[in-house]
This record gives C-alpha cells, sequence and structure tokens, in this order.
C-alpha cells in the first residue's frame, strides 16, 4: 500500500507552518526581497557575516576555522540562479545554502527520465522525502524527517513523541567554503551521485557518471544525473528487473535520474480537508498522540490541488489559478482530440461545484521546451518503449495533501499494442506501422485468467525498485493454484502501492477479443473482415486519458463502478452518453460488446459516472461555514446505488463478486455466461479468421489462448459467488444505509454453482477440432523475442490449460474460508430465504465430477444402463456399454480427489499456533471441522461407487481408465486409512 506521512511532530517550525487541520488561518506574508528572503533574513546573514570575521572564515568555539577561498574555488564555474545559488564547475556543482534555508523542510522527488525502458517514472511515487539540510560542526547533515507522528504543539505528549520517534541522518556533507554573503557552501555532487534514490542496481561509480541537466528555479531545483551503475551483474538486473532489454551490458547500466529539491509550500491559503472512507482519495496520513477521536488517532488528509473561486461570492467562477496540463509535441496529430478531450472532461464535475474551467490544455509549440519532470509543470507525455502502459505520476506535500504535480505519462506502445492485436486477429498487416509485426506474447506462459491475474497483480508491470511496490511485483504470468490463499492475497497487496495503476496488462488482452469479434464478416454485415471502428480508438484513448487525469486530482480506483447499468442498458447511447457506461472512470472497463443481434453501443465510456461528480465535489466543493457538517452530508449519499465503492484493496480481500476489473454490468455471472458463448462462437473456424495465406500459425495459438482466457474469467467470476458477499461502506444513519456485509442470496449461488459444474467441471465446453489443435504453433525464430521457442514449449498444453481453468473453481470452491464462511452465512442469513450450506457444495461437486460413477445419475461419458431400471427385453437387446474417460475428465477426477485428501489429512500445525493457541487469527486457512467431515464422507462414497462401476458386468472399461479408476480408489483407501491428523483433537 501507498505510505504517505504528515505532519513534522519532531520539529517547532513544521508545527508553526502547518496550524490546525482544517481552516487556516489568514496570516499576512512577510516582506519578501528578489531572493526570497525577508528583511529577517537578510539581518541574519549580516549577523553571521560579523561573527564569522568576513568571508573565507566561520567563528564560534569548534568550528572556528579557515576553508578555501570562495571566488577561487568557483573561479570559471557557471552560475545558476534559483533556490538555492549554484555554481557548476567541471562534476562539481556547488550549492550556497543561506542560514534562513538551514532547518527548513523541502521535499526531494526522483524520476527516471531515461533508460531502463521507464522513461518519466517516478522512484519514491507515493514516498515523497521530507528533508532538511542541518549544520552540525563543520557537515551539513542531510536530514530526513520523521512525520508519521506527531502531537499538539507545546503539550506533554509532543515531548514523548520527540522522544520515541526521530528523524533519520541519510548523509553527512562536507562544508566546502562560507560564500561572501555568509552563505554555507556544500557540492551536490556528493548528495546526488551516490544511489539517493535507492534503486539497488549495484554502486554508482562517480567516475562513469555525470550532470546531464542543471536548472535553477525559484522555489525549486531541477537536476539529471547521468548514473552508471556496476556491479549489479546480470543476476542483479534479473532480480530487480526481471531482464530489462533496455540494459546493453549489465556491467554499466546507465540512466537518467531526475532529481527535484522543492521548497515545501508556505502558503496559508491552502486548507486541508479530512477524508472519509466512503469515498475513494489519496490520502497522507499520521498518527496524532493527541487525538480525541474515540475510533482511531490516525490522520487522513485529502491528496487534492489548491483551487479556489476568484470570486467566492459568485455561483460559477474561474479559478484563481488552473490547474494546467502542458502536452508534450509528441502526441501523434490524429489522438490529439481524443487527449485533449479526456482531460478537460473533468471540467463537466469542477463545474457542478462553482468551478469554470478548473482544468486547461496547453500544447507544446514549435521551439517552445519545458522539462516534464520540472514539478512547474503538470505535462501529459507521450513515451515510446515496448511495454504499453499509462499511468500518473503525481506528486504531493507529505504535510498538507496539497498536490504540487500531476503528470501523466502515455506509452504509445498502447496504442501500437492494440492495433496489432487488431491485427493479428484477423490476419492483417496493422495499417500504418512500418516493418514486421509484433507477435511477441505479453509474457512466458500464459495468463489463463487475465481478470483474475489482474486482481491479485499478476501479468503487471514489474518493480522500479526491489521493495517499494511502485507497481504490481514480478510474478509469474501463470496464476498458482493456491491463489485463493488469505495469505498470499495479503502478501500480494502488501507488496503493491497506493499509485499502482496496471489498467494496460488487462486492457490488451481484452482489445484482442474485441477485434475477433469485431472483424467476424457478419457481424459487419460488410461481407469480409470489418475494419476498427474509428470511434472504437478513439472512445478507448479517452477513457484511458480520463482514468488517468483522474488520479492525477486524487481519485483512487473504484472497480465496483462497473455494475452500474444492466446486460440491457449498456448498448442504450441515450442512458451511457448522458450517466456513462459505468459509474466511474476509475474503474478498470472492458471493451463492451454487444451480443449477436443486438444493436453496438459505446465501446468504452465516452464521459464521467455519476462516482466521479461525487468524488470531485467531496475533495473541492468550496465550504464556507460547518465544514465538517457539510462533507458529512457529502458523504453520507454513499447508499445511492450509482455510488457503488469499492477499490484495490476490496478487490483483493472482501470477497464481493460485483468488485473486479474488467467486468461488465449489474449481473457479473451473466457478463461471464455472454463471455463464453461469444468465445465458443469464435473458435469455430478460428484458423480460417485469424490466419491467411502466408502467414503464420503462431497467430492461430495466440488467437487460441486469447479465447480459452475468456473461460478462466468465467471460471473465476462465476466462483466467486460461491460464499460472496456484498460489501458497503456505508454509515449507520446514511439515507437507505445498507448492512456492511450481505451474503449472496442462496439461490443465487446455487445457480452459479450449477452453471461451473455444468460448463467448467465437464469436457464438453473443451472439445475443440482436431484439426485446430495441429494448427496452434509458436513462432520458428530463436532468441531474443520467443522464449516459447527457447522453452521447448512446442505442442500446446491443451489439458494442462483447461485443468488451469478447472482449478480456479475448485480453489475457490473448497478454500477453508470460503467453506467457513458458507457456515457464517447460515447465520446471517434471514428466516426462510435458503443459504446455500457447505454440505450442498460438496454434494454438488462429487455428483458432477464423478457422475459416471452415480448410476443414479446421467451419463454422456457412458451411458450405463442400470439393471434394475431396463426392461427385460430392453436388457436382453441391450448391448455392453463402454466407460472410456476422456483426459480432461479424468484429469479433474484426480485434481478433485487431491484436494478432498488435503481437507481431510490436514497440514501439522507448527510451533507457531501452538505457542499462541490463545490467539485468533483470521484467515488462516485451516479448514472448519465439518468440511474435513465431509471429505471423508464424498472420498468414501466415491470410492465405493468405483468399486461397484469396477465390479460391473455390462459395463466395458478400456485400459486406461480402468487403470485410472483403480488408482483413484487405492488412493482414497490410503488416505482414509491414515491416523488421526495432529490437528483433529
Amino acid at each position: 500500500m501507498r505510505r504517505t506521512t504528515i505532519w513534522g511532530g519532531v520539529a517547532t517550525a513544521l508545527a508553526m507552518t502547518i496550524g490546525t487541520v482544517g481552516v487556516r488561518a489568514q496570516e499576512p506574508r512577510p516582506e519578501t526581497k528578489a531572493g526570497g528572503e525577508t528583511k529577517a533574513d537578510l539581518d541574519a546573514i549580516l549577523s553571521q557575516m560579523r561573527a564569522a570575521g568576513g568571508p573565507g572564515r566561520v567563528g564560534g568555539g569548534a568550528s572556528d576555522r579557515h576553508y578555501p577561498d570562495f571566488n577561487e574555488m568557483t573561479r570559471g564555474a557557471e552560475k545558476i540562479d534559483g533556490l538555492f545559488t549554484l555554481h557548476r564547475k567541471d562534476e562539481h556543482l556547488y550549492a550556497e545554502i543561506r542560514p534562513h534555508q538551514l532547518d527548513q523542510p523541502m521535499l526531494v522527488l526522483a524520476t527516471i527520465a531515461r533508460g531502463l525502458g521507464r522513461t518519466g517514472e517516478p522512484v519514491s511515487n507515493g514516498d515523497e522525502m521530507v528533508v532538511v539540510f542541518r549544520k552540525v560542526d563543520e557537515h551539513i547533515q542531510l536530514v530526513r524527517r520523521n512525520i508519521s507522528y506527531k502531537a499538539t504543539p507545546g503539550t506533554p505528549i509532543e515531548k514523548s513523541v520527540k522522544q520515541n520517534y526521530v528523524d533519520s541522518v541519510l548523509m553527512s556533507l562536507p562544508i566546502r567554503t562560507v560564500s561572501p554573503s555568509g552563505a554555507t557552501v556544500i557540492d551536490l555532487a556528493d548528495m546526488f551521485m551516490t544511489d539517493l534514490a535507492q534503486l539497488n542496481l549495484g554502486f554508482l561509480d562517480r567516475s562513469r557518471s555525470s550532470w546531464y541537466k542543471v536548472k535553477g528555479l525559484k522555489d525549486n531545483l531541477e537536476l539529471e544525473v547521468e548514473a552508471t551503475f556496476g556491479g549489479a551483474g546480470m543476476r542483479g538486473m534479473m532480480a530487480m528487473f526481471g531482464g530489462n532489454d533496455g540494459v546493453a551490458d549489465p556491467r554499466g547500466i546507465t540512466l537518467v535520474i531526475h532529481y527535484s529539491l522543492i521548497r515545501l509550500p508556505n502558503d496559508f491559503g491552502f486548507r486541508t480537508r479530512l477524508a472519509d472512507d466512503r469515498i475513494g482519495h489519496w490520502l497522507s496520513t499520521s498518527k496524532d498522540f493527541g487525538s480525541t477521536d474515540s475510533d482511531s488517532n490516525y490522520v487522513r488528509l485529502l491528496n487534492r490541488w489548491r483551487l479556489d473561486k476568484a470570486d467566492m461570492r459568485a455561483k460559477l467562477s474561474p479559478p484563481r489559478k488552473q490547474v494546467v496540463w502542458w502536452v508534450e509535441d509528441t502526441v501523434p496529430h490524429e489522438y490529439r482530440p481524443y487527449v485533449e478531450a479526456g482531460i478537460l472532461e473533468w471540467n463537466k464535475a469542477f463545474e457542478k461545484i462553482g468551478f469554470r474551467n478548473a482544468l486547461a490544455v496547453r500544447w507544446q509549440q514549435p521551439g517552445e521546451e519545458f522539462d516534464p519532470e520540472d514539478t512547474s509543470y503538470c505535462t501529459f507525455r507521450w513515451v515510446t518503449s515496448d511495454r504499453g502502459y499509462a499511468r500518473t505520476c503525481f506528486r504531493s506535500n507529505p504535510l498538507t495533501g496539497e498536490i504540487i504535480d500531476g503528470d501523466v505519462i502515455f506509452d504509445s506502445s498502447f496504442i501500437r499494442h492494440w492495433k496489432q492485436e487488431y491485427a493479428l486477429m484477423i490476419g492483417a498487416k496493422p495499417t500504418g506501422q512500418g516493418g514486421e509485426l509484433d507477435l511477441t506474447p505479453l509474457a512466458v506462459g500464459e495468463v489463463i485468467s487475465p481478470i483474475m491475474a489482474a486482481k491479485y497483480g499478476f501479468g503487471g508491470p514489474l518493480p522500479l525498485t526491489a521493495g517499494r511496490g511502485n507497481g504490481a511485483a514480478n510474478a509469474p504470468s501463470v496464476v498458482p493454484a493456491d491463489w485463493s490463499s488469505l495469505d498470499y492475497r495479503l502478501s500480494r497487496l502488501a507488496r503493491r502501492d497506493g499509485h499502482t495503476c496496471t489498467y494496460q496488462a488487462g486492457m490488451q488482452a481484452d482489445f484482442a477479443l474485441a477485434a475477433m469479434a469485431l472483424a467476424v464478416p457478419d457481424r459487419g454485415g460488410k461481407g469480409g473482415p470489418v475494419e476498427v471502428p474509428e470511434e472504437f480508438i478513439g472512445q478507448a484513448l479517452k477513457e484511458v486519458v480520463m482514468h488517468e487525469v483522474g488520479h492525477s486530482i486524487g481519485l483512487r480506483h473504484n472497480f465496483k463502478a462497473s455494475a452500474m447499468l444492466t446486460a440491457e442498458q449498456l448498448n442504450d447511447t441515450a442512458i451511457t452518453r448522458v450517466k456513462g457506461l459505468v459509474g466511474s472512470v476509475m474503474d478498470y472497463s472492458p471493451v463492451n460488446i454487444a451480443p449477436k443481434g443486438v444493436k453496438q453501443g459505446d465501446y468504452y465510456t465516452t464521459t464521467l459516472g455519476p462516482y466521479d461528480y461525487w468524488a470531485i465535489e467531496y475533495a473541492y466543493k468550496p465550504i464556507m461555514g460547518d465544514e465538517a457538517g457539510e462533507l458529512r452530508a457529502i458523504a453520507a449519499r454513499a447508499p445511492e446505488p450509482d455510488l457503488a465503492f469499492a477499490t484495490d484493496e476490496d478487490a483483493a480481500l472482501n470477497n464481493d463478486p460485483q468488485v473486479n476489473r474488467f467486468d461488465l454490468g449489474s449481473d457479473v455471472c451473466r457478463f461471464a455466461k455472454d463471455r463464453i458463448a461469444l468465445s465458443a462462437e469464435l473458435l469455430k473456424d478460428l484458423d480460417a479468421k485469424v490466419v491467411r495465406d502466408g502467414e503464420p500459425w503462431s497467430r492461430n495459438r495466440r488467437a487460441f489462448a486469447i479465447l480459452l482466457s475468456q473461460y478462466g474469467n468465467a471460471a473465476y467470476l462465476v466462483s466467486n459467488y460461491i460464499g460472496g458477499q456484498s460489501i458497503s461502506r456505508d454509515h449507520k444513519g446514511d439515507k437507505n444505509a445498507r448492512d456492511p456485509i450481505v451474503p449472496v442470496p442462496g439461490p443465487k449461488q446455487r445457480e452459479c454453482l450449477a452453471f461451473l459444474v455444468d460448463q467448467i467441471l465437464s469436457d464438453r465446453a473443451f472439445k475443440f477440432s482436431p484439426a485446430l489443435l495441429r494448427r496452434l504453433a509458436t513462432e520458428k525464430w530463436s532468441g531474443w523475442g520467443n522464449e516459447a521457442m527457447m522453452l521447448g514449449e512446442v505442442d500446446y498444453p491443451v489439458h494442462q490449460r483447461v485443468l488451469d481453468v478447472q482449478r480456479i473453481v475448485l480453489a475457490q470452491c473448497l478454500a477453508p474460508e470460503v467453506l467457513a464462511r458458507l457456515q457464517n452465512q447460515e447465520l446471517q442469513a434471514e428466516p426462510g430465504s435458503k443459504p446455500l450450506k457447505m454440505a450442498e457444495v460438496f454434494r454438488t461437486l462429487s455428483d458432477g465430477i464423478w457422475s459416471e460413477a452415480n448410476p443414479d445419475a446421467d451419463c454422456d461419458c457412458c451411458d450405463l444402463v442400470d439393471d434394475k431400471a431396463a426392461k427385460p427385453d430392453d436388457k436382453a437387446k441391450a448391448a455392453p456399454r463402454e466407460v472410456a474417460l476422456s483426459t480432461v475428465r479424468r484429469n479433474l477426477q484426480r485434481e478433485y480427489l487431491k484436494r478432498l485428501s488435503t481437507i481431510v489429512l490436514g497440514e501439522r500445525r507448527g510451533d507457531f499456533g501452538g505457542s499462541f493457541a490463545f490467539l485468533s487469527f483470521n484467515g488462516g486457512g485451516s479448514y472448519p471441522a465439518d468440511a474435513r467431515a465431509l471429505a471423508r464422507l464424498h472420498l468414501r462414497q466415491i470410492g465405493d461407487r468405483i468399486g461397484k462401476l469396477l465390479e460391473r458386468k455390462d459395463v466395458t472399461i478400456d485400459d486406461t481408465t480402468r487403470a485410472h479408476l483403480e488408482d483413484c480408489r487405492h488412493k482414497i483407501g490410503k488416505v482414509l486409512e491414515a491416523g488421526l491428523d495432529a490437528n483433529e483433537p
């Protein structure tokens, strides 16, 4: 999670500048001079000069010593005015620190300006360093303030806080000399030509590093270091970045790091605003030991821009200062209207609360230059890499929550990937693209369920620095079988940063499905492959821009917003173009594909949703008078259906089936069914759709994997209803407030369970054309660009992929916390509501997966004839029936027995659990006692039925099936013969 902190309880100066949370006192600012100093500052400088006895000498006790002559040291240097007066000479960058600038809080921000294929990415996004320069004897210490803890200034508890929570001294920089004005001079190379950004790429070699750019501004310094790291080696590169094609040789990892050193805003006009958990905003959080709040001593402030009306009396007024996005001229001309529209769309929300044109767009003109990393600008950057991503890089003052920079990065490969996926799926070259079509897979292996992978952090961008969680962690592309473990999900969530946005990972896979669907000739009605609609790219681009700009103005994700409309409303533009296709652009929305026979509506949402207006109102509405009461009234609208909200931690932990990435519509189960139906239709004659004469068969393999992943998505989305519950953030007293936990109704859970057994836990849905399976080829290139070929993955592992899909269902339905929740839901359900019970889950799974061994059930696989049910004449005519279980079926049955056996045998409790038996650990993964008993019952029944099937004389069983059945019966016997598990009484 993103960790930002506020308030410097260890410094009296910070307490004086911050004031009380909420309304700030409007105090007159002292008269300032050209250099930013007040008259008092200048008097202090002159006083120190007199005490020092002139330039080149510092007076007073231990500090009494001579320094090199300032003029001689800086002779021939380039002088740069700004926050500090700088003197650049060779690789030295001497900085004059005036007396009044010592012990004053400043921000240090680091960004990758060039290199590693990560241009523009912040290193410390969400963990900005508040530092001060402190003079100690002959050194200037760089001290990072501990701003996480505070107390009311002047109270005894503040003294205690200062004693318990101290600052960190990061560096001790030697004083090089003293300027004629009495300023202390240090060399910033001693500070910035180190691994200050903590990239952990080895040691930074100063002999191979240099200043790339130095710029001085009134309130900030913008410095770029071309840094070369050595010593990491290939192992270090693989560990930090999973390998990186952007590095020529790991013995010399060279990149440009942009550092911003910023004077913290000291304008008392900024009003902090307390957050509310019913609405999702980025936060700056501290722990206030002097708080009188009975619920928590944490103080959570919204991150928001400084926006004030120019005319507070006017109903609609422009702001005193607009938030301006400076857009680089690298944006292709054909996409500029969509970029500008995506940014300015947010003005609708601000206009509703009284701001006219709160946001503005400025396009870079010919010959005009500005540094995108410069915090003086809020930029929209169009960069080039092979990753295809978009993200926000906004920064805030952690002391107050004021947003001071809101850059957005859009990788041009995003659109290139879209076009390539479309071209791939219709067997054509991408229009307007030079060179060969890039068919490189997204990752080695396949994401069998992109929706589930996005939820738990797989398939996203690699972390910029180890342990920081500045993006989804480096992870395998195939989700492991234990994905449902609560401990596993917590560990994944803990490694993610609050600013993480992996929209592109799922969007690319979703676009490929859309391309296949839209390119089918009869869907377009033109008799040939349909060109991608012009509005398709435009709507997709505008939505991504709206999403990222939403982050940059302070909004978090909302993964429940996609449930706003019913399936029937999704393609009604009279609705979607007024209130949106989804409740918020802060969701990850899939492309809206109209079912066959339904007129296509918008592909992506074209406007803000109701939630977006609400979130902006809470964060930015000008409030005079009782601010706390007005904010409570705004937040109390949370129960309104169109304002549903759930964010990243809800998606990972709360088991709400409506909280997902890349789902659409109020009935997620129906969405999943529709996508399976679409995939089944597209699988027919797939090779004819995506491969033309002269094209490689590898197109077929990619398309097949994408369609199969829709079954994985359906398996995940529908199985989430089993033991599912609707989670709300409503507070007591909100109008129409819901209970915070409401189980999914029993009938709905039974409907979903039946669908899973019929459509996923069977082999009927996975019967593919033999010709199609023979044509699932890999590319025949070797080396870089075809890792699958290097790993020897020539044959497509159909059975393994199908079992991966089926494992998703078993992992969810038999997860210990799901089974425990089903028992809890029996207590939570109203009388007569018929909740789904644990025993029903076991029975439905056993009867469906082992239907061949159940003589009372219909069986397509063996078509058994029951002796008792058959008439004498029919019995005489009936020929022996053959039982021949498919490989898909056998694999599923083994997997099910394996999971039942694990439930019965359990795992031996370690010393930790025994030592702390008096504690209750939530979500620990222990199966309920009833689950163990039921698993044992079903193992015994399945074993008995297998025995009866093997003994039947009217059934012919092939050798492979017989071997499978006998092996299963043998293993069941061994499990049932085992002694008591250590966890049992």
